[in-house]
């Protein structure tokens, strides 16, 4: 975890945040289960034009983080599928 003065900010966040600059957009959203019970995100991001994908998975307090953001910030044509 890294912090930028009073707001703390997650690896994970900063680069969702780099991959949509990239041209990145969002295909599924999924909250799989864990053994442990701790929460956990699994994002799947396309970037249509290189044919390429990535899979971003964070557990813990950081996922709870990055769900929110995910929910507060991105638009419509960054969402794809949440399964939850």
């Amino acid at each position: 975890m890294q912090q930028h003065s009073s707001n703390p900010r997650y690896q994970s966040i900063e680069q969702l945040e780099k991959l949509f600059s990239e041209g990145y957009v969002i295909n599924r959203v999924s909250y799989p289960p864990t053994s442990d019970g701790s929460a956990s995100i699994m994002v799947d991001l396309i970037q249509s034009s290189r044919h390429e994908e990535c899979l971003l998975t964070v557990f813990g307090e950081e996922a709870v983080k990055l769900s929110k953001h995910l929910k507060s910030s991105t638009s419509a044509e960054q969402k794809g599928d949440i399964v939850e």
